[in-house]
């Protein structure tokens, strides 16, 4: 679960949102190249987010540089790389889940859970994702976001969607969902329903 505390929409006057997002690690199964299409077609203001990789992570170094070579001709990307210290690196994450449009999830592989989406949907932010993994169970498509086809061509048909989604529903989902008291509660009704002998989720 999330602390929902933290993980909020602006106190003050919400910004104006122009820009989609795409947050993750520097690696091929975060779909990269999907958004980056995406951006090349649509015309879109994507920022691509992710920890300036140091040489303790020599592989995503090399990943992150083949990302910025494959979107140089695409002019409406921009590149942010988040500071490392612990308060600082969730701040700027919070900020700029803040201040997106929506947040682009293509992941490429069955995800368990993906603690990105719920943290964007906690800020008022919808999520356009990949059917893949946990995406269909987190998000509810057409109220908190898009469940969508893993492809440029389908990803392109949910932006059109996307302003449709309330913010506010967005965060009413995570908070009744995914926050961090609500999701211990359900834990402990599930292992005392094991511990009851009424087996595992059933």
């Amino acid at each position: 679960g999330i602390d929902v505390d933290y993980w909020c929409p602006h106190k003050r006057l919400k910004p104006f949102r122009t820009s989609y997002l795409w947050l993750q690690r520097w690696h091929p199964v975060r779909g990269a190249p999907l958004v980056i299409e995406l951006a090349r077609r649509t015309g879109i203001h994507l920022i691509m987010a992710g920890t300036d990789p140091s040489e303790d992570h020599p592989t995503q170094a090399a990943y992150c540089q083949e990302v910025q070579r494959m979107a140089a001709d695409v002019p409406n990307i921009e590149f942010v790389f988040l500071p490392t210290a612990d308060g600082a690196h969730q701040d700027a994450i919070r900020e700029l889940y803040r201040n997106a449009k929506a947040v682009l999830y293509p992941t490429q592989f069955a995800e368990p859970f993906g603690l990105g989406q719920v943290e964007a949907l906690a800020c008022g932010t919808p999520v356009i994702g990949t059917n893949y993994g946990s995406v269909p169970e987190v998000l509810q498509h057409g109220v908190t976001g898009i469940v969508c086809e893993n492809s440029v061509n389908a990803f392109e048909v949910a932006l059109k969607y996307g302003p449709a989604i309330d913010p506010q529903a967005c965060r009413k989902d995570a908070v009744e969902r995914f926050d961090r008291r609500v999701m211990a509660a359900n834990y402990l009704e599930a292992y005392k329903d094991v511990l009851n002998g009424r087996g595992w989720g059933g």
